[in-house]
């Protein structure tokens, strides 16, 4: 499973010190099941984003899920990834009543521990022996997060012996972006990586560094990724891919 599931995570009590976050897209698919006291258990999944979505963190709320790896959702979710870009889906309409009684079992349990023990057998039985995707696709993926999205797009279609439109539509498929999109979004990505833990940045150096022509097309991608200048990310930020909206 390890192959498709980047990692299973959990937060306990998360938010209550301010009242919005910035989520930053991460070009993958996650699923989120959710527990507030006023709601109840939510199960979603968030589909590969190319631009922010911002977090009701006014009250304390947990969470856990699965992150999967690019290409590596729809075989959990028996969909194309590319129905989810840009959504966040309930996850009933694809799992059906099986959604809500993994939500409830999974904030039954007495420990973290537990939770994730839960999620991680439910997501073995769900893995579909179908198909491990297409070898292009899962080629493709790796040539472009290696190079960390520098990888010329055409040099990696040109090594793959299919046409545009069926490399297009493959990689749409599993990825849910289009090779172009997931390459800006692994290229912010890096740069992002590039700053983390870091007050002082010489931003050009940054841009140069993770492939950018120049400084203006960094800042044209951060300002469409992010939803801020890289000054304000720099001064908000909660976390790599979280940004304070609301102190």
């Amino acid at each position: 499973m390890s192959e498709f599931v980047d990692c299973l995570w959990i937060h306990e009590s998360y938010g209550g010190a301010h009242a919005r976050e910035r989520v930053l897209p991460t070009a993958t698919v996650d699923l989120v099941f959710s527990h507030r006291p006023d709601r109840g258990v939510a199960a979603t999944v968030a589909g590969p984003r190319s631009e922010s979505v911002e977090l009701d963190t006014s009250q304390p709320f947990s969470a856990c899920g699965a992150h999967f790896k690019p290409g590596g959702a729809s075989l959990f979710l028996r969909a194309p990834a590319s129905e989810f870009r840009d959504r966040i889906v309930d996850l009933d309409l694809l799992w059906g009543p099986m959604a809500h009684s993994l939500g409830a079992q999974l904030w039954e349990a007495p420990t973290a521990e537990g939770r994730l023990r839960i999620l991680e057998q439910t997501l073995q039985s769900r893995m579909s022996s179908e198909s491990s995707g297409h070898p292009a696709v899962r080629y493709a993926v790796t040539v472009i997060e290696r190079s960390a999205g520098t990888c010329p797009i055409g040099a990696v279609a040109g090594k793959i012996g299919l046409s545009s439109r069926r490399f297009l539509d493959l990689f749409r498929a599993e990825v849910g972006l289009s090779p172009k999109a997931f390459s800006r979004m692994r290229r912010f990505s890096a740069a992002l990586a590039a700053i983390d833990g870091t007050t002082e940045v010489d931003w050009t150096n940054i841009a140069l560094s993770c492939g950018y022509f120049d400084q203006a097309h960094f800042n044209h991608d951060f300002r469409s990724f992010c939803g801020l200048t890289p000054t304000q990310y720099l001064r908000d930020r909660a976390s790599p891919t979280h940004v304070i909206v609301d102190r």
